[in-house]
């Protein structure tokens, strides 16, 4: 997971704790400085998990060693602050977008391959994969959500109807649905293939700052700067659950990848919370690391196996 300073922390469960059903890593195997102070905004495990990336506020990569936590590696990649980065499903490439409305693709040995202007030179907030990998999902501080054919790298077709920055967004794991957040305090859903806004959810009081599918595809997890985490059933449009554990806004959220009912969420503060989802969900947090991070999470990841993040 990553902060908003140089620091890398590395969480990972206790080797006395063997229970599948919980996955609450609340043990710190490590903590990695890199070598200069710049903030982290992102990061991203390999595929396979053997290395980590990181992207900081000056457009470079780092690549640390996933195993014994050493830094191997550090490069320019964008000329503007790193904003985020997604892999492809079949993890052929990496996208990554900065704060001047530059994407640019990447080989999995980190070569540049292609460059792309876009959002009005606005920051990028968002990328995302469609489920066959053949197109991606931008979101930006232009108010529109963009659709891009991958092979072509040309732009599909612009979604409009947010009325602010959008902070997310994020495909849907097996259907053409797309889902943003917004600093309008709106999440909507949208209808990729002829752009059109299937539903709006008014839940949140305050900026979307993520959106995050589970891997079932059935749940929306929705954070915000109103301190909450509300969890939607699609297939119903209802809300099952709100969580309220944060004492700031939250800004980081992510599923656990072999365990359907289990998240971890960062806020402002640097505190981590991990929550199990009942059958009727639950609003207190399993666990918590009040003092994980001296400053804001801006974004964690779990590993591929699920053993750390």
């Amino acid at each position: 997971l990553q902060p908003h300073s140089s620091q890398l922390r590395l969480m990972t469960m206790p080797s006395s704790r063997v229970s599948t059903s919980e996955f609450y890593l609340t043990y710190c195997a490590h903590v990695t400085r890199a070598k200069n102070s710049t903030p982290i905004i992102c990061l991203s495990w390999t595929p396979g998990g053997r290395r980590l990336l990181t992207g900081n506020s000056e457009g470079e990569f780092t690549l640390w060693d996933g195993i014994n936590f050493s830094f191997e590696l550090i490069m320019s990649a964008h000329d503007a602050s790193f904003r985020a980065m997604a892999w492809s499903h079949n993890k052929n490439y990496l996208l990554t977008c900065d704060a001047s409305g530059n994407i640019k693709y990447w080989s999995p040995s980190i070569a540049p391959v292609q460059s792309l202007d876009s959002h009005n030179q606005q920051a990028i907030h968002g990328l995302s994969f469609s489920h066959n990998d053949t197109k991606f999902v931008s979101c930006g501080d232009d108010s529109t959500i963009r659709i891009w054919d991958w092979a072509s790298h040309s732009e599909e077709r612009t979604l409009e109807g947010h009325g602010w920055d959008v902070k997310s967004v994020e495909w849907h794991p097996r259907s053409s649905i797309i889902a943003s957040g917004s600093k309008d305090n709106l999440v909507k859903l949208w209808d990729p293939r002829i752009g059109t806004c299937l539903s709006t959810l008014y839940g949140h009081k305050n900026t979307v700052t993520k959106v995050n599918w589970n891997i079932n595809g059935n749940w929306l997890l929705t954070a915000s700067r109103d301190q909450l985490i509300k969890l939607y059933d699609i297939r119903n449009m209802k809300e099952l659950a709100n969580f309220k554990g944060h004492h700031k806004e939250v800004t980081s959220v992510a599923w656990h990848p072999i365990d359907q009912n289990v998240f971890c969420s960062g806020g402002m503060d640097g505190t981590l919370l991990f929550w199990n989802v009942g059958p009727t969900g639950t609003q207190e947090p399993a666990a918590k690391v009040a003092y994980a991070h001296d400053m804001a999470v801006w974004d964690l990841q779990w590993h591929p196996v699920g053993h750390m993040y």
